[in-house]
This record gives structure tokens, sequence and C-alpha cells, in this order.
């Protein structure tokens, strides 16, 4: 028994029932719809089977109109005018159903494909940084998209097929069975063995289908990254190296590809050949049948001609049903990876009693604090200093010793796997994380800006804010200038990224949404470091505007930016190994006082040049 189980793989079905009813939550909504999309479907099958009923008695008149006079002629036309009726209200049904069933099944896949996307997003983004981390871009993007359309694949078959094509079947065999109820049963018993095929192979579909959708997201990741890293490209001429990558990776999904069609095209070859052999059994059985006694005393040839014909009208909706059952098998391949990221859980959230962050703060003390991305593999280790408000504190040290780690925890992007960060002596895990971002502006390196307008882009710092508030924080961060000389001023849209922006603007226009922010504490990561003489200039005038009455934590890699901050911590391999103000590490004369005088050497050496 569990043999044929796992041969037929009913669990297919199971599963698909269960999909279907983790979607429920997006369709119910969609109820009303739903409604019409079920009358459309009884209008379009009842008008489908009424076309039977005219073949029988039109048979006998065609018969009769062998031997007609003038006097028959009337009474046939007579008979021939409620079955033409028949026919026509048949039509109408099947017109007036295909409509019904075809706008509220579009209006319904669309509205559920929408909202399990807004579902995905609302997870997505609730997840720590660590999740972003391990995840590839690409393969995101493909679950919000591509796996997510299969929502509306399986709301189609399910709602439109699954339900659709067995009330049409039905409809047909209840005309069979009003045609004969003898011929109908033997019909009933043979009818099932068309889903044979189908069941043989549903499992191999579904399994091969996934396999497929994991080489569809290594292609996603492919074109985002190519598409990110186009100026690496374009200037190392990696061109045919990405074209080679492409290959590889395209050439893995042709290949799943051809055996998702291979095992679709073998099951619909089953049900193409069984339907038809059926058929062809039926036609010998009625021509048997047409040599016996019997064939006169069960209504003759009218009868049988309608009976036949209902076999064939059969056809199309039990091929399609068929079909239909193996698409099922296709989209819940796909849903199951959308669903995989609905249902993750966020590693970060507030812990049970988490009270408001405080807007004003005494200190931050950082308590023998450390942290690992891979377990062994510490990054961070014993870290202990505190801040007072109003302070500025600077990290220094070469790659990859800790310094952005350091600055993500702050934020609580992490937290860490050891020790504790408490703000006035409370546990930053014990306050509400949403309260406590309220607190943080930050400005980065890696400045990113939407691809919409200016001041769209400010506003982001606090979309509340008004537009003498939007202007005072562009003058503030001296980008309000630059803003007044373009056609379209704050409206101006800056493209992907900000491309249609210098890199100096970019910065300022994220200064200006950092004093949109008035947050009391201010992450400056490299803020400088990527920018001309010129535009450093610019941006620092900026910040030393914004980092008035805040709390600032820096990270620099040009010392000569940090001298004024009150407490610089040097760290190498995750420790602190030196501690102090500019002046106090310089008479140290230890690895900071080294860096310094190197920096300044080199920046001479580049003025003099």
């Amino acid at each position: 028994m569990a043999k044929g189980k796992q041969k037929f793989d009913w669990l297919n079905f199971r599963r698909a029932v269960a999909y279907f009813k983790r979607l429920w939550p997006f369709l119910k909504p969609q109820w009303p719809q739903m409604l019409l999309i079920i009358l459309g479907t009884g209008l379009y099958s009842g008008g489908y089977a009424m076309r039977l009923l005219v073949i029988a008695p039109f048979m006998d008149l065609a018969r009769n109109a062998e031997t007609v006079n003038d006097a028959s002629a009337a009474d046939i036309l007579r008979e021939v005018a409620p079955l033409s009726g028949v026919l026509l209200a048949g039509a109408i049904g099947m017109a007036v159903g295909t409509y019904l069933r075809q706008y509220f099944m579009g209006y319904m896949r669309a509205a559920t494909v929408i909202a399990l996307q807004r579902s995905m997003v609302h997870t997505v983004l609730q997840q720590p940084m660590a999740f972003f981390n391990g995840e590839r871009k690409g393969a995101l993007i493909s679950r919000m998209t591509a796996n997510t359309s299969a929502a509306s694949t399986l709301v189609r078959i399910v709602v439109e097929s699954v339900i659709s094509h067995p009330v049409t079947i039905v409809s047909v065999m209840a005309v069979l069975l009003y045609t004969s109820p003898v011929l109908s049963l033997a019909t009933f018993v043979v009818f099932p063995i068309v889903l044979v095929p189908v069941m043989l192979f549903a499992g191999k579909i579904r399994k091969a289908t996934k396999k497929r959708y994991d080489k569809v997201e290594v292609t996603g990741n492919f074109f985002h990254q190519m598409l990110d890293g186009i100026r690496v490209v374009k200037s190392y001429r990696l061109e045919p190296a990405q074209r080679e990558e492409f290959e590889r990776a395209s050439e893995d999904v042709f290949r799943r590809e051809r055996k998702v069609a291979r095992y679709k095209g073998a099951s619909r070859f089953g049900v193409e050949i069984t339907y038809n052999t059926v058929m062809a059994g039926a036609l010998f059985l009625v021509g048997f049948i047409m040599t016996t006694t019997w064939f006169a005393e069960a209504g003759g040839l009218g009868m049988f001609v309608q009976f036949f014909a209902g076999l064939v009208f059969l056809y199309d909706p039990a091929r399609k049903l068929g079909h239909s059952i193996q698409d099922v098998q296709e989209s819940t391949a796909a849903l199951e990876r959308a669903f995989e990221l609905i249902d993750r859980k966020p590693e970060l959230k507030d812990s049970a009693g988490a009270i408001e962050a405080p807007h004003d703060f005494r200190t931050l003390k950082f308590e023998n604090l450390e942290f690992h991305y891979v377990e062994g593999r510490p990054v961070l280790r014993d870290i202990n200093f505190e801040v007072k408000a109003g302070m500025m504190v600077a990290f220094v040290g070469q790659s990859g010793m800790g310094k952005s780690t350091l600055m993500d925890l702050i934020p609580r992007f992490y937290d860490p796997t050891g020790g504790a960060i408490r703000v006035d002596d409370t546990d930053l895990r014990e306050l509400k994380m949403e309260s406590w971002l309220r607190n943080i502006a930050i400005v980065s390196q890696d400045t990113f800006l939407f691809n919409t307008t200016i001041r769209q882009n400010i506003l982001s710092g606090n979309p509340d804010a008004g537009e003498a508030e939007v202007i005072e924080a562009a003058k503030a961060a001296h980008i309000w200038h630059d803003i007044e000389k373009m056609p379209q001023g704050l409206d101006t849209p800056l493209g992907d990224r900000g491309v249609s922006l210098s890199g100096g603007q970019r910065q300022r226009v994220a200064i200006a949404r950092a004093f949109l922010r008035k947050a009391p504490i201010l992450l400056l990561d490299e803020a400088t470091s990527a920018l001309d003489t010129g535009s450093e200039r610019e941006v620092q005038k900026a910040l030393d505007d914004l980092i008035k009455g805040c709390t600032v934590f820096a990270v620099a890699h040009r010392l000569s930016t940090i001298r004024r901050a009150d407490l610089i911590l040097v760290l190498n391999e995750g420790r602190i190994i030196e501690r102090g103000r500019h002046d106090e590490l310089m008479k140290l004369g230890g690895a900071y006082a080294n860096a310094y005088r190197l920096q300044q050497g080199e920046e001479l050496e580049h003025e003099a040049a």
C-alpha cells in the first residue's frame, strides 16, 4: 500500500490542498469575486452541456425530413425553432460565463499576488542584518517576484480549472446519463483511467520544478551582481568572463527546464493516448451494438450519436483537468520557496516587557562586549568603554579589525554574542527596537539614495516634516544652493542610487536626511573617505554642523578628521589596544601615532606632487 501511494504520489494532492489553505487568507478578501467566478463557471458548463441535448432530436428530424412534404415542413420548422433556441441559450450562457470567469479571475489573481508580496516584504523588512548578509539578493528578488507569481497560477488552476473543468465534466455526464443510463455507467467506470498518467508523473514534475527554481535563483543573483558591478565589469573588461559565467548558470537552468518538459510531455502523451484509446474502444462498442436488436430499443441512431458526441465533449475538459493537475505540481514547488520566506521568524525582536528607549540618556556603556559571525571566529573581544551624552567617539584601525561591526551593534543590527550595551544601565535588548532606532541617524561611505526625488530622500529621515523643515535641513547640509540650480528643485528625480548627483552631493543629501531625523545619536562610517578634496571640504562643513549636540560614533579612514574626538579607540584583531584623545595617543607613540604620522607624510607628498 505504501509503495502504491509513493508510485502515484497521492500526497502531492494533499500538499496542493495544504498550499491552497495557506493562500486562503490572501484569497479571502476576494470572496465576492470568487462567487461570481463560480456563477460564471456554472453558466459556461451549463451552456456547454446544453448543446448535446439537440443532437438526438435533430437527428430524428433529419431522418423524417427525407420524406418531407408541404404539410410536414411547417411541423419540422416548428420543432427546429426550440432546438435553435436551446443552442442560442447555451451560447449566451457560455459567453456570459466566460466573461465572468476571465474578468474576475484576473482581478482575484492580481489581488492575491499583491497581498502575498506585501506579506513577503513585511517579513523581509523584519529580518536582521545577518539575514541579508547570508542571503543572495538575486535569490530574494526571485522569491518575491517569480515565485510569488506561482500563487497566481495556483489560484487560476484551483478556482478556474480544478473547479471549472469538473463542473463541466459533471454537466456533460448528466446529459450522458439522461441520454443512456446504461452506457453512462460504463463510461463512469472507464473515465478515471484517463488520470492515471497524470498521477504517475505528478511527483516527478514537482521535484524537478523545485530544482529548476533553485537554478533560476542562481541566474537571478547573477543578473543582480552583474548590474551592481557593471563599472568594474567595464573597467576591467570582464565581459567575456561574465558571459561564460552566465552560460554555465543558464545551461543548468536549461537542463532543469528540459527535465520538467520531458515529464510533462510524457504525462500529456499518456493522457492523449489513454483517452483516445478509450474513445476508439467506445466507437467499436457502438458499432457492435448497432448490430444488435437493443440498438433500436435503446433509442436508435439519434441517441447513439448524441451519446458519442457527449464523449467527444468530455475530451477537452478532461484533458485540461489532467494538465491542470500537472501545473499544480509546478506552482506548489515555487510557492514552497515563497512561503519559506514568509514563515521565517525574525531573529531579533523585542523581548517580553521591552520598554520605550529614552530620547535623552546620560551614558552608553559597552561591557565585556563580544561578537562573532561564525562560531569560534570572534570579531570583537573584551570591548569595554563608556560614552557620556554629547561625546564624540572614534574607532580606528586597519580593515577587518571590527570597527564597522562595533558600529552595527549600536543600532542593534546584531545582538552581541557576549556582554551587553547598556543605555543608562538598561540592556539595549530590553528596549523596543523601533523607539531606539528613532534615536539614531547614519551617514556612511556607501551613501544609498532611493530612486525617487531629492525631497522624498530627505523626507525619509522624518516623513512627517514640512516643506520649511526640508529646506532648512538642505541648507544645514550645504546642499540647498545646488538644489536651487536644478530645474525641478526638490522634486528632481535622482535615478538609481542617486546616479544623477556627484559623490559629494549624494553625501550632503544623506546628511540633510540625518539633519531632518534630529536624532541624539549620530553614526558616521567613513563618511568622507571616498570623496575628492573639494567635495570633502563641503561635506565636512555639513558634518561639523550636524554633530553639534549629538553623541557621535565615527569610523574614519583619514585620522585628521577625528583629531577633536573626545575618545579615540584603536582596534586590532577585535580588541581595544589603545584609547584616549588625539594628543594623548600621540604622546603614547603607539599604533595610532605611527598611523597618523604615516598618513600626514603621505598627504604632504600628495600635495607637493
